[in-house]
């Protein structure tokens, strides 16, 4: 508990340190702009930190080496050629959004759609997705650290009054910070989880006697964890694919992701970000499958939050255990912040009354606590549902990023798009459309229908400009 509290305060002495660091403003439209847009000056070292920060959450250290311990290896391998994969498609796209914005200003994704589309209404469809589907990412940061400190603090707090600390935290920095607080944030949390990461995995695999040794005794002990679709069959065809294809879209449809391009000081500083922010990609996740191997072998059946507890709290040096439990809290707040902040951005210009800008934000916040609240611990089923719908927006902002200016793409695109998160949406919440067609999962399907009507468009329309 000294620990803990040593470096609690020493957590948020720094968050009051960036916060002064940005300063903040929210008079005149330069104060604005920088608190909008960093000044849009960010450099290579920031820029990695503050993607990777965005990209790997609390979910990182809870929902990954849980996810391992569950389901094996198979997960670690396709997490890493998926997330390459998504490194590559974020240096193309990033490449393009820069070419865009510099013939086409826009503030916002949702404006790029509406002014490029000519449609206002546009908006309301990516506002619309981003909401429904951003809901469950934000309740795992608030869900998975709440459920993690009402086990690792012996005291009789409600798992819902962690939730609404965390809450709170998130909201309150998010307003007050600006991107350029966020984006500092961010590169606090991301060395700090980085570092814990790796220091629990060596601490783990030491206890296990090293790599060998831990395949070893898995295969000992379930050797199913070794091969896919793993124990519970979960990794199956479709399952990769839809996760493959969601995760690699992250960039394109989610604004605190498309943001970090565009705010970057040129396009080198862009660069320097994604390939940097592959490497920081490898470096987290090759630990998490000690984590989770560790927990397989000693913590097999106990629930998620007890075996976070005892593997990155109990089983640690105190001062370890104390920095888990101080990095989580930062992972969560860095996650969350950026998504508020950027959900805030594509809302709040619109709104003419400036009292007002922040209650879209207020709402959607208080809807992800909720539904924190109301959920299981099953974080990596939030993700995927996540993930999966935002990924439904993204041949709609695709189409646009690529489209020259004074070309009109058609309104069938939105509309298609809308559509399917509509369906997805009723799939979820209802029976009435089923979650399987055809033995085919229905986001699977409308994703690739979404994809295939956007490329035959792209297509024909660089076909007649070459003819």
């Amino acid at each position: 508990m000294m620990w803990f509290g040593i470096l609690l305060l020493a957590y948020l002495i720094g968050l009051v340190y960036v916060l002064r660091l940005s300063q903040i403003a929210e008079v005149g439209p330069a104060s604005e702009y920088s608190y909008r847009f960093a000044d849009s000056n960010i450099g290579s070292v920031l820029g990695v930190l503050t993607f990777s920060a965005t990209l790997f959450s609390s979910f990182t250290l809870l929902g990954l080496p849980d996810f391992f311990r569950n389901h094996g290896v198979g997960t670690w391998i396709f997490l890493g050629v998926t997330d390459m994969a998504m490194a590559f498609l974020a240096l193309w796209f990033g490449l393009k959004v820069r070419e865009k914005f510099n013939v086409q200003e826009f503030e916002s994704v949702s404006e790029m759609l509406a002014k490029t589309y000519h449609a206002d209404w546009v908006r309301f469809i990516y506002w619309a997705g981003i909401f429904v589907f951003l809901l469950p990412y934000v309740a795992i940061q608030i869900k998975g650290v709440s459920s993690f400190l009402s086990v690792a603090f012996p005291v009789d707090i409600p798992n819902w009054i962690w939730s609404l600390f965390i809450f709170l935290a998130i909201l309150v920095y998010s307003h007050l910070g600006g991107l350029k607080a966020i984006i500092y944030n961010d590169a606090i949390q991301g060395m700090i989880l980085l570092m814990i990461t790796m220091l629990i995995a060596t601490i783990c695999l030491d206890q296990l006697g090293g790599w060998t040794s831990m395949f070893e005794r898995i295969e000992e002990k379930n050797p199913k964890l070794l091969s896919i679709p793993g124990p519970t069959g979960l990794l199956n065809t479709q399952f990769l694919l839809v996760s493959f294809l969601t995760i690699v879209l992250m960039p394109i449809s989610q604004p605190q992701l498309f943001v970090r391009f565009t705010v970057m000081r040129d396009e080198r500083s862009m660069i320097e970000m994604v390939l940097g922010m592959s490497v920081f990609v490898f470096l987290i996740i090759t630990p998490t499958i000690a984590i989770g191997m560790y927990g397989a072998i000693n913590y097999p059946d106990l629930p998620a939050n007890e075996f976070w507890v005892k593997t990155l709290v109990n089983d640690q040096p105190e001062i370890i255990g104390a920095l888990a439990v101080v990095g989580l809290i930062a992972a969560a707040m860095s996650t969350a912040d950026s998504q508020l902040f950027a959900l805030e951005s594509e809302v709040s210009p619109t709104i003419r009354t400036y009292s007002f800008r922040k209650f879209p934000i207020l709402i959607f916040a208080i809807m992800a606590f909720g539904l924190a609240v109301l959920s299981s611990s099953e974080l990596l089923l939030l993700a995927t549902v996540s993930f999966a719908g935002t990924s439904l927006l993204a041949p709609m902002i695709l189409l646009a990023v690529l489209s020259k200016d004074g070309e009109h793409p058609p309104l069938l695109i939105p509309v298609i798009c809308g559509a399917s998160l509509l369906i997805y949406l009723i799939s979820l919440l209802s029976g009435f459309v089923p979650q399987v067609i055809f033995e085919f999962r229905i986001e699977l399907l409308l994703l690739f229908l979404n994809l295939i009507i956007v490329g035959f468009f792209y297509f024909f329309r660089e076909q007649s400009r070459m003819a």
